[in-house]
């Protein structure tokens, strides 16, 4: 636990700096007002952009849980969208810059993919059922091998089992 705080201090204090010096450089570029005006246009776009997607977001759940769909998938597409209005909202160009970057497609798409897959790791398996339907399972077929050791009688398997697991419902 210290140590993911540590890495996240220290990642924080990173974007620190680096947005401060990036600023500095387009404020050298461009002025210091528009620089200013800049970052301010940019929070007034995320802070529309926060206020549409929670809306599409909340609107989108409900017609999918009405229909008795999982929401899962439609969640971490809409979570993604999320941050990204969130980050625009933080003060600074390279925020912003990961913020705009979240509402392109094919990056959304790969950022709900892995949040789907953290969330995998994160969450018990019923939740995850709930959330995103039945979980598939890909194994090969494998042999059962007898142990030689003082543990005589227990079977031990060599490679794993093709298979799937299937909600009962």
């Amino acid at each position: 636990m210290r140590f993911r705080i540590r890495w996240s201090a220290l990642a924080l204090v990173v974007t620190l700096a680096a947005e401060i010096a990036v600023f500095i450089v387009i404020g050298k570029l461009i002025g210091f007002g528009l620089a200013v005006l800049g970052v301010l246009v940019l929070m007034a776009v995320g802070a529309i952009l926060l206020r549409q997607e929670g809306a599409r977001t909340w609107r989108r759940f409900r017609a999918v849980t009405e229909a008795g769909e999982r929401p899962g998938p439609h969640l971490s597409r809409a979570l993604v969208g999320l941050v990204g209005g969130a980050l625009l909202l933080v003060p600074g160009y390279l925020t912003a810059l990961v913020g705009l970057a979240l509402f392109l497609p094919p990056i959304r798409a790969l950022a709900s993919t892995g949040l789907t897959a953290l969330a995998g790791r994160r969450l018990a398996s019923a939740a995850m059922g709930d959330l995103f339907g039945p979980r598939q399972v890909k194994v090969r077929a494998g042999r059962a091998t007898r142990n030689t050791g003082p543990a005589d009688s227990v079977m031990t398997d060599t490679e794993p089992i093709e298979g799937e697991i299937v909600d009962p419902r």
